[in-house]
């Protein structure tokens, strides 16, 4: 896929100022840093050298080649009184503070703690003198509670008799109200005394068939997004600075294209990264005048696809391959009805030889393999973009940032079932693809038709709120995995 003569990309403009989203992790060993790290970012720390192994220096950048976006300061906790330990940790905060480039600052810290053994204390000395000089360098804090799945195990001893026959599911639900009564006594109260406004997330170790906890995955790095998201409102409301609201932001998209762990925060990544240029306004847009509609479509697809950070080192996501498939999905949408003989023939042919009875709408991975790319579309393709924009070209835009969401949307699910740093390939990328356009596709193209009516669209280019329909749409028809999770 060429990108001469096309828009920008803003990730590329996001990535030049911040192009890695920098993390401290503090946590003694054998509390769960490492399948944590691996699992949120979807790399494998084991294969990054390390000095000695269970040990570590925070001032190390700890690199992995899965995951571009991310760089990891790893500390084995600190000792109280051991003020070398400190200070150590103090010089550290000084060479990645506010005085240095953006791109080389501590961006977050994750205090990872175990949850506690009955009777055993959550905090030791040193974790509060931690988070005491960790509050004065004002890097945001994640205190993330640890294998939490041992303190429901936990419960399960203490179950009756009359209680261990109640059926699974019953047993499942007394054991998870129970871990969480001890763990808001134990883990949260304590949190609370030592701050009222405690930001942190539990998650939970591997299960024995190696599955992830998806759920805490997706939770800590809500509050994590949420917190920097705070720490952005902040730098707007009190220090009434442009310029550090623009950089604190910049850090909030990296971190977002960085994570592996949420599909939500890449849907919240995608949109808020569209909508800063190329998204708004996208009826009548001043952005892509004078640019092909193909270079236009590139542009979309780098900034999309680049939100979504798989661990896709031969670039399938990007090649034209891939390009040509999201367009023969979008292109269905672009004529008008009437004209879509003009554009694809007579599709009635191209159904039955496929073996499937349908009229225009109904769209299935080999339908769409069998119609190929229109010569019409690409010639349209070649036009330039006009300050006048017309209902083809909205419904092209819509269509295809909608539809290439929602396949990777489909595609994380996917993935999610591969142990972390798992390459793509293209068996994966063609289930997601055909997941989407057996399931979901043809609802999306009928609600953009419906948007663009031609008797309307005089008023949504004036309007210019095409992108709410963009954003009302992606949250409609995502799969909402992870709100499934156990």
């Amino acid at each position: 896929m060429t990108e001469a003569q096309s828009p920008r990309p803003t990730t590329d403009e996001i990535l030049a100022e911040c192009p890695r989203f920098r993390v401290l992790v503090v946590g003694r060993s054998g509390v769960g840093k490492s399948s944590l790290i691996n699992h949120a970012f979807g790399i494998d720390l084991a294969t990054v050298a390390h000095d000695k192994r269970g040990t570590c220096n925070i001032q190390d950048e700890i690199i992995s080649p899965r995951n571009a976006y991310f760089v990891l300061h790893d500390s084995m906790g600190f000792e109280p009184g051991n003020t070398k330990e400190f200070e150590t940790a103090k010089e550290f905060f000084k060479s990645r503070g506010k005085k240095v480039p953006l791109k080389d600052r501590v961006h977050v810290i994750w205090l990872c703690i175990q949850v506690p053994h009955a009777g055993s204390r959550v905090f030791e000395t040193g974790d509060e003198e931690f988070l005491k000089l960790a509050a004065t360098t004002q890097v945001p804090v994640v205190v993330v509670f640890t294998k939490f799945d041992v303190l429901c195990r936990r419960m399960e001893r203490t179950l009756t008799e009359e209680q261990v026959k109640l059926d699974a599911n019953q047993v499942q639900r007394l054991c998870s109200q129970r871990a969480e009564d001890e763990f808001k006594k134990i883990c949260l109260a304590p949190l609370q005394n030592m701050d009222p406004t405690p930001r942190h997330a539990r998650t939970s170790g591997l299960g024995a068939n190696g599955s992830r906890d998806r759920r805490g995955l997706a939770d800590l790095i809500k509050t994590t997004l949420h917190l920097m998201g705070e720490t952005r409102g902040f730098a707007r409301k009190v220090l009434m600075n442009v310029n550090n609201a623009q950089i604190t932001e910049t850090v909030w998209f990296t971190s977002a294209i960085a994570q592996r762990g949420s599909a939500q925060a890449n849907i919240d990544g995608s949109i808020k990264i569209g909508m800063r240029k190329y998204w708004r306004g996208i009826a009548s847009s001043t952005r892509f005048p004078g640019f092909k509609l193909q270079n236009c479509l590139n542009t979309l697809h780098i900034d999309i696809v680049t939100s979504w950070n798989f661990s896709d080192p031969d670039e399938l996501l990007h090649c034209d391959e891939f390009l040509q498939k999201m367009q023969q999905v979008t292109q269905l949408v672009v004529p008008k009805e009437d004209e879509t003989k003009d554009w694809f023939g007579n599709l009635k042919d191209v159904f039955a030889a496929a073996g499937t009875a349908g009229t225009f709408h109904p769209v299935a991975l080999p339908i769409v393999a069998g119609i190929g790319l229109s010569g019409v579309f690409i010639k349209w393709l070649a036009t330039v973009y006009k300050r006048t924009s017309s209902p083809e070209t909205l419904r092209l835009f819509m269509g295809y940032i909608v539809d290439l969401t929602l396949v990777l949307d489909q595609l994380f699910v996917i993935v999610s079932a591969l142990p972390p740093a798992n390459l793509l390939t293209h068996t994966e990328i063609d289930a997601a693809l055909g997941k989407y356009t057996a399931d979901a596709v043809n609802s999306v193209h009928a609600e953009i038709r419906k948007y663009c009516n031609e008797a309307t669209f005089g008023k949504i280019c004036r309007s210019n709120k095409a992108e709410e329909k963009i954003t009302e749409l992606i949250e409609k028809h995502r799969v909402r995995w992870e709100e499934r999770q156990p």
